[in-house]
């Protein structure tokens, strides 16, 4: 028996109201990332960062009564209703009427999601604004921006093309896809056309840190050129569904500000692959996905010594998606990833990264799914907290993750 001077005490959230409870021995520990706590002050927080943009003038000099105003929301966002509310007092204050104000959201945000924050804020914005759902289906709901240095036709919603003024807000956050969400990524493509939207998919670029450019995130940055975005609130997630901090102000400068800040609470090095990776999933604002798995699989696989254990823990009960189904349907993981590429459906990313990550490591997964559906996405099923423990009485090494889907995990480069 370890004492507790020798060990350390880890605890770890997990989906909607899961504690897992344990110790590990020091030697054993490779590292333990714990979540930032989420600040209490929302409110007040986004008034002290509104008034003091980054690299622009004070926003009340960029916004007159009468413009034609388009919030545009990121529906991962931690805290929007209350964020929302402060922008409006903000907005109010400049003169700015609650029936110039569209709140434009996507038609992948959940109707119960959408409902919510609609209840949730000023009872002016309830009232008076409009509120848009996007469908990048219908052509009337889109206007022509312009064309690339590629060669693509973009085109947007009419709300962001004929609006006076564009405020995104959205999450800073590690994508396996264009490296870091945000900064204009919530814009393009989900708020364009449903050939962009498909076009934009692919399998991820593992041989590639989030740092580096991608062709999305460029053509993302060209659309938010072209638009003549300015201003953008940048949120960085904290534990659960809460806000760690915000950066506002030029679109470059809070994107850049938020990518610093994620890193600091967010980006894990270890020196060394750890022989298991206990990973801690919790709920979002969209609810629990099998989606939120993406960016925590290719951690995962980043940390895990090869033929290791990666222990995810999670509520998850959700109905496949086209591309799990495709996963589940092929004899080894890796045979999943040509027809994912061929098909590119909407869980691609996702797929993908359950295919490479059960090929490197044997993954066990605690959730509420069956244990037949569990199998077929070639995991262990876990069955409680029990069975945890039961995994971490060995000698191996262990690495330990909580909040883990925000996160990105890759050895300490020399």
């Amino acid at each position: 028996m370890v004492s507790t001077s020798e060990s350390v005490k880890v605890k770890l959230n997990y989906g909607y109201d899961g504690e897992f409870h344990c110790e590990i021995p020091t030697e054993r520990l490779i590292c333990y990332h714990q979540a930032p706590e989420p600040r209490e002050d929302v409110l007040q927080t986004t008034q002290q960062v509104l008034n003091s943009p980054l690299e622009l003038p004070p926003l009340d000099l960029a916004v007159v009564p009468g413009d034609k105003i388009t919030i545009v929301v990121d529906h991962q966002t931690p805290a929007i209703a209350a964020i929302i509310n402060s922008l409006w007092n903000y907005l109010s204050d400049c003169g700015i009427e609650a029936g110039d104000v569209a709140i434009l959201q996507s038609q992948s945000s959940p109707p119960d999601v959408q409902q919510k924050l609609k209840e949730a804020v000023a009872a002016e914005l309830q009232e008076n604004a409009e509120w848009v759902i996007h469908n990048p289906e219908s052509k009337d709901a889109l206007g022509y921006l312009g064309t690339s240095a590629g060669g693509d036709r973009i085109y947007l919603s009419k709300y962001l093309v004929e609006a006076d003024f564009i405020l995104p807000i959205e999450l800073v956050g590690y994508d396996p896809l264009i490296g870091y969400a945000g900064g204009g990524s919530s814009i393009y493509p989900g708020f364009s056309s449903q050939e962009a939207i498909l076009k934009s998919r692919g399998q991820s670029h593992r041989e590639l840190t989030p740092t580096e450019s991608r062709p999305l995130r460029q053509l993302i940055d060209e659309v938010g050129w072209m638009l003549g975005l300015q201003y953008s609130l940048q949120v960085i997630p904290a534990a659960g569904q809460g806000v760690a901090e915000l950066a506002f102000g030029s679109s470059e400068a809070a994107f850049r500000k938020g990518k610093e800040l994620l890193d600091q609470f967010w980006k894990l090095e270890p020196g060394y692959k750890s022989e298991i990776v206990v990973i801690a999933v919790e709920s979002g604002p969209t609810g629990h996905q099998w989606n939120q798995l993406g960016s925590v699989l290719e951690t995962a696989r980043n940390l895990v010594t090869q033929d290791g254990r990666v222990v995810l823990l999670t509520q998850i009960d959700e109905e496949f998606g086209e591309g799990m189904k495709i996963l589940s349907s092929c004899h080894e993981p890796h045979d999943a990833i040509k027809p994912l590429r061929d098909k590119q459906p909407g869980d691609l990313v996702t797929a993908t990264q359950m295919a490479l990550t059960g090929d490197w490591a044997l993954i066990c997964l605690l959730s509420k799914a069956s244990s037949d559906d569990v199998e077929d996405l070639f995991m262990i099923p876990l069955e409680d907290d029990a069975e945890v423990q039961r995994l971490l009485q060995t000698d191996e090494t262990v690495a330990v993750i909580a909040s883990a889907q925000h996160t990105y995990g890759q050895l300490k480069q020399e």
